[in-house]
């Protein structure tokens, strides 16, 4: 494979096989301290500014604001037509930046396109993601908010570091900083984003821009109850601060940037395994032929079953799947939920990352506590995947009755049209429920 290819071809075609996010398309390569770019399509100088943008971010977020920033940040900017222009992060160490033409590097009068804002935007989505693994409770408003906050600070910081002629084509892109957030805050009707924006500034003015870190790393290590985080949270940050400047942010900010999962008004009953028949009845809606893969960053995968009437107990969950990333499995769990048809949280169950292997898929059990489930009822698994890990789910061909969707509990999208994921459940009965022993 690798016969006629020089040094660096093959360093190259090694790095590229090895990387997730690295498109058979990226042939070039571009490195610095802090910043490893995979790029087709656009020229070196273009990438160069780029990784310096990116090297002055990681910087900015480390040094103004304390955040844990990764040692590298991997880029792939793939340009090129018939792209969908977009540029998006794992939330870990690594962004994907997808164009249709190398003229969209173009300032934004001309372009139409953020492009340094948007790469500060993105670092700021990092640096709160790596404090913040599992962050569900957090809506819309309140991650794009605070990208969008953090962002507008980090151009202004770059732009003191690296002064106007830093992008590839010099433009004044410090009005896309704070001076832009400013502009939209004094708005009539700013949007929900810019006030959540707003908010995360004022939180950052009260504590002080160097204790943002602190308080998201507490967060991130707490266990945060997803039917109602609120309380956790707002206990954890007046922790950092307990005075009534703080108190009134958060009776402020709660309701626009923090989700609770909607409880079920189901509450179910619990057995032992002893305590069950032991003839478990299999239920399954897909035809068995995997077709396709998906793994959903900020989404789950979502099958609602119907059990033969009231008294059955989920006792294993089924899942069709194969792990990617690393080959050591990640330290941390994901997670199955038992929801109502609503896909409203009765249980959740934890399994570690390491019970799916990489490589070929093959089908995992997951044993959960025998748990009673209503008539009809929906699992729900969430790996909160990254692009360096997480777990393909895979699905058939057709999509029978619209029983699988896309989400998390509480967020459940559309019935899925592309097929039906293979997700399987085993319910029984407990032992007295059998006629014949009463």
């Amino acid at each position: 494979m690798y016969r006629n290819l020089s040094l660096l071809g093959l360093l190259i075609a090694i790095l590229t096989s090895m990387t997730v996010h690295c498109t058979a398309s990226a042939e070039e390569l571009y490195r610095d301290d802090h910043v490893l770019v995979h790029y087709s399509g656009v020229d070196a100088d273009q990438v160069k500014a780029i990784g310096n943008i990116l090297t002055a971010t990681r910087r900015i977020a480390a040094d103004r604001f304390g955040f844990d920033m990764p040692e590298t940040i991997t880029v792939t900017i793939d340009c090129g037509p018939g792209n969908k222009v977009r540029l998006f992060t794992d939330g870990q160490d690594r962004l994907n930046l997808s164009l249709q033409s190398s003229e969209q590097l173009r300032p934004p009068a001309q372009s139409g396109i953020f492009n340094l804002y948007g790469l500060c935007h993105e670092v700021g989505h990092m640096a709160m993601y790596r404090a913040i693994t599992q962050h569900g409770w957090l809506n819309t408003a309140g991650a794009e908010g605070w990208a969008h906050y953090i962002g507008s600070e980090i151009v202004d910081g770059v732009y003191d570091t690296l002064g106007e002629s830093a992008w590839c084509y010099p433009y004044d892109y410090k009005q896309d900083g704070t001076a832009r957030l400013d502009s939209q805050l004094a708005k009539p009707d700013p949007s929900e984003i810019v006030r959540a924006a707003g908010m995360w500034r004022e939180l950052a003015v009260i504590l002080g821009k160097e204790k943002m870190a602190s308080l998201f790393k507490a967060w991130g290590e707490a266990e945060i109850d997803p039917t109602d985080p609120g309380a956790k949270l707002r206990s954890i940050l007046l922790d950092v601060q307990n005075d009534e400047q703080v108190s009134d942010w958060w009776n402020r900010a709660e309701p626009l940037m923090i989700q609770a999962q909607p409880r079920s008004g189901f509450e179910p009953r619990t057995a032992k395994p002893t305590e069950l028949m032991r003839k478990p009845v299999d239920l399954a809606l897909d035809d068995g032929k995997a077709t396709d893969k998906r793994s959903i960053a900020g989404g789950g995968h979502a099958v609602t079953f119907e059990a033969p009437g009231p008294g059955w107990y989920v006792t294993q969950v089924r899942i069709f799947g194969s792990r990617y990333g690393h080959p050591r499995p990640p330290a941390e769990d994901f997670s199955v939920w038992l929801c109502d048809e609503q896909g409203q949280v009765i249980r959740e169950f934890k399994f570690p990352y390491s019970s799916f292997k990489r490589g070929n898929p093959q089908w995992v059990m997951l044993r959960t506590e025998p748990t009673e489930v209503p008539v009809k009822f929906t699992i729900c698994a969430g790996f909160n995947p990254t692009g360096t890990k997480g777990v393909f789910v895979y699905h058939d061909a057709e999509a029978d009755g619209g029983e699988s969707r896309t989400g998390l509990p509480g967020q459940l999208g559309d019935p899925m049209s592309q097929g039906d994921w293979l997700i399987r459940v085993a319910i029984d009965q407990r032992d007295d429920a059998d006629a014949l022993r009463q």
